[in-house]
């Protein structure tokens, strides 16, 4: 089986915080910021990119599954 390795998401900061955030492929930069999914994907069009919500840093995720 093959390990996936993390991103390096140290572009993201305070500012991020619970907001829904484009960053480049290659995780080097941050290319749009919004409130609202909608309006992200209105800024970013056709770029390609990476979208996801960002989390407050004193929130803790771990996903789960049940059998």
């Amino acid at each position: 089986m093959e390990t996936v390795k993390a991103p390096n998401l140290k572009v993201l900061n305070k500012t991020h915080e619970n907001k829904w955030v484009a960053v480049s492929s290659d995780y080097k930069k941050v290319v749009a910021v919004d409130d609202t999914l909608r309006s992200l994907q209105q800024k970013v069009g056709e770029k390609e990119s990476i979208i996801m919500r960002v989390l407050p840093s004193d929130v803790g995720y771990a996903p789960g599954c049940r059998a």
